[in-house]
């Protein structure tokens, strides 16, 4: 591989982790503005109880109320690049708030394929799973 593909997977990978910084931030502050512009328009995010949700059921929750988040860490990432404009990351995330009006603490592991459309990075699918 040419230095000027290494230099430009390396670009993706920082920007993808810049990328993910700002995911976090946004559903930490519920900024639906923020996360509408994070999201793919087809995105299919496959939570940790095996519910299919879109970009906007995952915006509703959070324009709603319906979940808070208190607190949510990101640690332990690996960022892949899969092809030209594709980006895997898997990492875990501690969270703690309220769904549903029930307050709530977890531990998982997300799976994120990002893909840079015209608008920047941004999440095509994702999924996430308990951890014990």
């Amino acid at each position: 591989m040419g230095d000027g593909a290494q230099a430009d997977r390396n670009d993706d990978l920082h920007r993808v982790a810049a990328a993910e910084r700002r995911l976090r931030d946004a559903a930490l502050a519920g900024d639906v503005a923020a996360l509408d512009a994070l999201l793919a328009d087809d995105l299919v995010f496959v939570n940790q109880f095996g519910h299919v949700l879109s970009k906007e059921d995952d915006l509703d929750l959070h324009r709603t109320g319906a979940f808070r988040l208190e607190r949510l860490t990101f640690s332990d990432y690996r960022l892949s690049h899969l092809a030209p404009g594709l980006v895997l990351a898997v990492l875990r995330a501690d969270a703690a708030g309220t769904a549903g009006g029930a307050p709530f603490e977890a531990t998982l592991r997300f799976t994120r394929v990002w893909r840079r459309e015209a608008a920047g990075w941004r999440v095509a699918s994702a999924h996430s799973t308990p951890l014990a």
